[in-house]
């Protein structure tokens, strides 16, 4: 059974939080979470398959399969109970799905700047997301070819949509592969279960997004549906990277709600 390669760090008796990052990033986008966590929680640092430092399969890996792999994760670091999830981006995308297949797994989950429900975009913002996004899987395509000019494209992208530098110097094209799987499942209905589509979470979520940007990937039904679950929603005055930009601030929302507090009535 395949398993994503993880770390373990924190209080080997304490809750088991999983933690699973986004694009382009690693386990290591966690570092100041743990820091804040560690000494009550157990915390499984994933890092998914072909973002580590070899690639695990040419051509990366469609959502089921990742769902499956996780799952297996899951099941490997913790063969009873339920976990916390703790996501990012992409991660969040695979966490809700993960929740999804797995509901008696997951005993509440932290998202963060990518929501299970999206609106309607702008013109101007959907311009800009067709443009980053399929910009990286024709890197992602040429990366198959000739990785290092694959990489070199990837790495012009992420200057673009301001990836923070310490991720920017290490970004690989091989990154991309969940942006192709999208928009193959979005493009190609025989696909399209492979997905997420009308997500209704079944257990506690809260969900923390940047402000500082130019568009959002959540909607006001998702926000709605946040607080339905027994969490909150909060915006943090942060770009994307809100858990790196903002630390101290995202670590008290995580701390307070981890550890009992419900929902904060005055943000940090």
């Amino acid at each position: 059974m395949p398993i994503c390669e993880y770390t373990i760090e924190g209080n080997p008796e304490g809750p088991t939080l999983v933690f699973i990052h986004g694009w382009p990033d690693n386990a290591s986008l966690w570092r100041n979470q743990v820091a804040a966590l560690a000494t009550d929680y157990r915390c499984v640092l994933v890092t998914l398959p072909n973002f580590g430092e070899e690639s695990v399969k040419a051509g990366g890996f469609s959502f089921p399969e990742l769902v499956d792999i996780l799952g297996n994760t899951i099941n490997d670091v913790q063969p009873d109970g339920r976990v916390t999830l703790v996501t990012h981006d992409w991660g969040a995308y695979i966490g809700y799905l993960v929740e999804q297949a797995y509901p008696d797994r997951i005993e509440r989950m932290v998202a963060m700047d990518v929501g299970g429900r999206t609106g309607k975009p702008s013109l101007k913002a959907t311009f800009m997301i067709l443009g980053y996004q399929w910009a990286l899987v024709f890197c992602w395509f040429v990366g198959g070819l000739i990785p290092p000019l694959g990489n070199l494209l990837s790495k012009g992208v992420a200057r673009v949509v301001r990836v923070p530098e310490r991720q920017r110097k290490n970004v690989r094209s091989r990154y991309n592969y969940p942006y192709f799987y999208f928009w193959q499942g979005m493009l190609l209905p025989w696909k399209r279960d492979g997905i997420l589509q009308r997500y209704q979470p079944r257990c506690p979520v809260v969900y923390l997004y940047g402000i500082r940007k130019p568009f959002q990937f959540h909607s006001k039904r998702w926000v709605e549906m946040v607080a339905d679950s027994g969490g909150f929603a909060r915006g943090i005055d942060a770009g994307h990277w809100l858990q790196e930009r903002r630390a101290e601030a995202v670590n008290a929302l995580l701390v307070g709600w981890l550890g009992g507090g419900g929902n904060p009535k005055d943000g940090p």
